[in-house]
């Protein structure tokens, strides 16, 4: 029983994200050019869920926060509409900026690549 309880919280969190990735493809497609659902984390009694938003456009991002923000109690409804859950979780949309962690790293190995000598033996 131990090992179930500890599976529940992977197997919402990933139905969590298909729904709301799902709606903001079919219902909003003017955010999805830009915007990537990249993950969900619920703990084990699945009260809450942190979801993890990509946005590409460093401008726009604030408007996106904003507009989901806005929607959290649409997601909301629909979540408790298609998911058969004892409780209907609380949505925390949280910026996921580690894109630009990688970019800055990317960045960074370049400018050091570019300074090696080029024999090495």
């Amino acid at each position: 029983m131990r090992k179930e309880a500890s599976y529940r919280p992977k197997r919402v969190s990933h139905l969590v994200r298909q729904e709301i990735s799902q709606y903001l493809i079919n219902e909003l497609p003017e955010l999805t050019g830009f915007l990537t659902v990249t993950g969900v984390e619920m703990p084990a009694d699945l009260r809450t869920a942190k979801i993890s938003v990509s946005v590409l456009e460093k401008d726009k991002r604030q408007l996106v926060m904003m507009k989901l923000e806005k929607a959290t109690p649409h997601f909301r409804r629909l979540l408790a509409t298609r998911l058969n859950l004892r409780y209907n979780p609380e949505l925390i949309f949280i910026l996921d900026t580690s894109a630009d962690q990688e970019e800055k790293i990317d960045h960074l190995l370049e400018l050091v690549k570019k300074n090696e000598p080029v024999n090495k033996s």
